[in-house]
């Protein structure tokens, strides 16, 4: 029997465990996991496809780091269900796990969206290091890449892959780039750079299906009848948590586990944290938040009782010489903007009545924490260097 039971070895599990070894130097820990190696960067795979790096090389800890912690890990190990009754994790070959406290920390997958012909040779949703491998290694040779998906992994990965000297066209569903970031103006002058960049974008387009020639990709076709060329099609379109287990083990389930906010699960001595939690109708696919809610989830299952607050949406984008900084709202009713421009630089702060509630840095993010303050915390801008500075207040 395992005093701690965590399932998944994301950055939420490890964390757990971190923090659970910090709380208690006795009690015994064991990951199970579906990946065949420790936890890496999953935050680094955008950039590692251009680059030649070793497994070792993308480790949050390295494998001494477990042992001296008395942390067991069991790799190559799909969990799934729970026997709430006698408190036991059976895994897909029927092997059984006792457990005192459990958490899921299953993370997520990418979402592929009905296209026709998604499933076909070339087409790729990278999530993990494994996927990477299959990408890079099918790209060899390979003159065209389509991106379906424009937000900020697929802009990303769209850098990375131009690198390779690979045609780029990047295709969005909303009218304009990073629509939950960026305002429409801000948008265009995005497209633009990377435009210049030798990326082609199409905004505003529906992919209708894969087209496939001899088992492979050969295009996509949109809604409106445009065909497009391409060797391969990676497709950026979010993600969908990983809830199998909880549905197979009666857990109450929405698009995540429901949770609390101490993230315990309907009383249970079973706990979910980070891509899969659900916390209220609210759920969230970040890296950040996944360690904190981590860090939560084993301090409570060490017997604390903490809280997790909804983080404040903010979002960087560094592409080459184009830098951009968002935080809070910057469109819908009544809202208002306040521009500052100094060559390529722009600053935007967004009001609506006298309450600030957004703000975009472009070219220049080093008020970034000034932005924070005054959109998340409600400081006067008066208060800031980016006020002060640039704003002249």
């Amino acid at each position: 029997m395992y005093d701690y039971l965590i399932i998944g070895n994301g950055i939420c599990g490890l964390s757990a465990a971190e923090e659970i070894r910090k709380n208690d130097d006795k009690g015994s820990i064991l990951i199970l996991t579906d990946e065949n190696g420790h936890t890496y960067w999953r935050t680094r795979l955008s950039e590692l496809i251009a680059k030649d790096y070793t497994d070792e090389e993308i480790l949050v800890k390295k494998e001494t780091w477990y042992g001296e912690r008395k942390i067991e890990v069991k790799l190559n190990t799909h969990a799934e269900k729970i026997d709430k009754e006698n408190k036991k994790v059976i895994s897909k070959d029927g092997e059984e796990f006792e457990y005192g406290k459990l958490l899921i920390a299953t993370g997520s997958r990418a979402f592929v969206p009905p296209i026709k012909n998604a499933d076909a040779k070339g087409v790729f949703a990278i999530r993990s290091s494994e996927d990477l491998k299959n990408f890079k290694a099918y790209l060899a040779n390979k003159k065209k890449l389509i991106i379906i998906g424009g937000g900020i992994l697929g802009l990303e990965a769209a850098n990375s892959i131009s690198q390779l000297g690979i045609e780029i066209t990047i295709v969005e569903a909303f009218d304009y780039l990073l629509a939950r970031q960026l305002d429409k103006d801000l948008s265009q002058k995005l497209e633009k750079a990377l435009n210049d960049m030798g990326m082609k974008t199409l905004t505003g387009k529906f992919s209708e299906e894969i087209l496939v020639k001899d088992g492979a990709v050969c295009g996509l076709k949109l809604t409106d009848g445009t065909e497009l060329e391409a060797d391969a099609i990676m497709i950026q379109a979010g993600i969908r948590a990983n809830i199998d287990i909880a549905k197979n083990s009666g857990l109450a389930t929405d698009r995540g586990i429901l949770v609390g906010e101490n993230l315990q699960v309907e009383n249970e001595d079973i706990y979910a944290a980070g891509d899969v939690a659900q916390i209220g109708n609210f759920s969230i696919g970040l890296w950040t938040a996944s360690m904190e809610m981590g860090k939560i989830a084993g301090a409570n299952m060490t017997g604390d009782n903490k809280l997790y607050e909804k983080p404040k949406p903010f979002s960087t984008l560094m592409l080459g010489d184009i830098k951009l900084f968002s935080a809070g709202q910057n469109a819908g009713d009544g809202i208002e903007e306040v521009k500052k421009e100094d060559g390529e630089k722009i600053y935007k702060l967004f009001k609506n009545s006298d309450k600030f509630v957004g703000g975009i840095l472009w070219g220049d993010i080093k008020y970034q924490m000034d932005v924070k303050k005054i959109v998340f915390e409600g400081i006067d801008p008066k208060e800031t260097k980016l006020g002060g500075e640039i704003f002249g207040l």
